[in-house]
């Protein structure tokens, strides 16, 4: 009898033991189930009210925080040495050998009487030149003499050739070639290149 109990215990038992596990089989079933459902229920969510999908947009570079208005973005930094496209180009200024001009203003006025008139000319002379210093220095020492040509140049002007700018441009070409002349027999150089009339008064 003890024997026949003891092989009807284990056949008793088999049967609880496969229910114990599909209940547990079947608890395991429907807690995947629902964490299956909740993982799903999250991720289909608007992007407000999902803090995953907030995360994966910030990365790449367009969320924006519930709450918070979008930043301005950032324009590209421009290149210190680009010139702006509408800005205009300039020519480079050519090379040219420059020498210096030095000028010479006669003290006091030039007046004499005009040719055929009564009437006077009163006038103010000026020259340049692009010589050493030593023109300059020859013009001063033999102010005498130029100052004396000058004046007979100028008396045998009328009234009408010292009138207007074309008259007065002519009448310095004459006074420079007078000093010139003048300098080349004293000096054996002349140098002056410009004569100016800086003043000119008729009285």
């Amino acid at each position: 009898m003890a024997a026949e109990a003891e092989e009807q215990e284990p056949k008793a038992k088999l049967p609880i033991v496969k229910i114990l596990i599909m209940v547990v089989g079947a608890l395991v079933l429907v807690g995947v189930g629902a964490g299956a459902a909740i993982l799903f229920t999250k991720l289909t969510k608007p992007a407000d009210e999902n803090p995953l999908a907030i995360v994966i947009e910030r990365k790449g570079g367009a969320a924006e925080e519930p709450g918070h208005a979008a930043q301005p973005t950032a324009e590209p930094a421009k290149d210190a040495h680009s010139a702006p496209a509408s800005s205009p180009t300039t020519k480079p200024v050519p090379s040219k050998e420059q020498f210096v001009t030095s000028y010479f203003e006669f003290p006091g006025n030039f007046t004499t009487n005009l040719r055929g008139s009564r009437r006077f000319a009163q006038m103010s002379v000026a020259l340049a030149t692009q010589y050493d210093k030593k023109v300059i220095e020859n013009v001063q020492k033999h102010e005498v003499a130029i100052r004396a040509e000058v004046l007979a140049l100028l008396a045998e002007q009328s009234e009408t050739d010292v009138i207007g700018v074309e008259n007065r441009k002519k009448l310095q070409v004459l006074i420079k070639d007078a000093i010139n002349k003048l300098l080349n027999e004293r000096v054996s150089f002349g140098g002056v290149e410009d004569v100016y009339i800086t003043a000119l008064v008729l009285q």
